[in-house]
């Protein structure tokens, strides 16, 4: 999956990214969040900056997860979210994640967004019919492609 995501064109990834984008904007977990956690996307990842701004646009209050965070306890968070930005390797449309290895995301959906609406963000190829799982993976409530 990686490989086919680093081979994945910038201007393919733009476009599927704007589209991702106005889907999730789009949502009613979108419209019904008023606090929203969103991640800085790394190379491989849609990018979902048009979603900031229509956060901040729309008054909602945002908070930003750097990429550079290796453990829960290092991320500052200002509020409890409503909605939680996943991002991910690979996905199922059943809310099963495969991340990247660390457990990060697990623990904070576990942890202190346990309650959130937690969204799944992922270009189409990453939709699989099914991932590996493990007992202590956290499943989203819904994954929004291109």
């Amino acid at each position: 999956m990686l490989a086919q995501l680093r081979a994945m064109a910038p201007d393919e990834r733009t476009a599927r990214s704007k589209v991702i984008c106005r889907r999730i904007i789009a949502s009613t977990a979108w419209m019904n969040a008023e606090r929203v956690l969103l991640f800085s996307p790394i190379r491989t990842e849609p990018d979902i900056a048009p979603v900031g701004s229509a956060a901040t646009d729309a008054g909602k209050r945002i908070s930003i997860m750097p990429t550079t965070l290796r453990t829960e306890s290092q991320l500052e968070l200002p509020f409890i979210p409503d909605l939680v930005l996943v991002p991910g390797l690979a996905f199922t449309r059943g809310g099963h994640r495969l991340g990247r290895g660390g457990g990060f995301y697990d623990r904070l959906l576990t942890g202190r967004a346990k309650d959130s609406y937690k969204l799944g963000i992922c270009f189409a190829p990453q939709l699989l019919e099914s991932i590996p799982t493990e007992e202590h993976d956290a499943v989203l409530d819904a994954v929004i492609s291109d």
